[in-house]
């Protein structure tokens, strides 16, 4: 498991959580303007806490590993803003992200940098195609939760902001349902399996006076479940 970082003048930046396991999920984390350095910490190393958690504790479940990746969050004071707000996706799923255009700009440039490693061109698909016969069936285990017609891609997006000291992180990820399909259909139908693609949106607060109190215990039981590796992504 691995954490990365890329920061632009101080202020903007990515992390992203690859999956290495079949449970795994993958969180790209955008950090806008205006979040103070100690607060991306902050929201890098809670993510990862929860992650790894999650990891742990559930296999290729989606609903139980954002249970346990949620509760984990709430357990070191997070809280919910705005819990699943679904719309339905017509095209693109990456245009229809709550992005102004000066966000939506920097995403964009995360994401090319993400594409310059080859195992993460495929998770991109996820945002920037509509229907899955366009991915490939070996990455399909690093991203999708698979399950009886239901389909829920482990590649998400969150982007973090800071207004008046309050942090706030929204996460996006994408389900697709496929009423009687099978698998292999999914994959080869050359667009003749009609999918229904759900853009899922969750909105976290952290609560910045209570995690101060937890922040050291944070970093402990990070340092005990593994070396995190936080390394720079060049290009953003």
């Amino acid at each position: 498991m691995f954490l990365y970082l890329v920061e632009h003048d101080f202020q903007m930046g990515l992390a992203r959580l690859p999956a290495s396991a079949a449970g795994e999920c993958i969180i790209t984390l955008l950090f806008l303007p205006g979040v103070s350095a100690q607060h991306q910490e902050d929201v890098r190393n809670s993510f990862e806490l929860a992650a790894r958690a999650a990891d742990k504790a559930t296999g290729d479940d989606y609903v139980r590993w954002f249970n346990t990746f949620k509760t984990t969050l709430l357990n070191i004071h997070w809280f919910s803003q705005q819990d699943g707000l679904e719309q339905e996706v017509q095209g693109l799923v990456f245009d229809s992200l709550d992005l102004s255009g000066s966000e939506r700009d920097l995403l964009i440039r995360a994401l090319n940098a993400l594409q310059q490693k080859a195992e993460n061109e495929q998770a991109l698909n996820l945002f920037n195609q509509s229907a899955l016969d366009e991915v490939s069936q070996d990455a399909v285990s690093h991203l999708l939760f698979i399950g009886g017609g239901s389909y829920h891609g482990k590649f998400q997006l969150a982007v973090c902001s800071e207004k008046n000291g309050a942090v706030a992180v929204s996460t996006s990820y994408v389900h697709f349902n496929v009423d009687g399909a099978q698998y292999s259909s999914i994959l080869y139908a050359d667009g003749k399996v009609e999918t229904k693609t759900t853009l899922s949106t969750h909105v976290l607060g952290l609560n910045s006076e209570l995690f101060s109190k937890v922040r050291d215990s944070v970093k402990k039981k990070l340092a005990d479940s593994g070396v995190s590796e936080q390394a720079p992504i060049s290009g953003l």
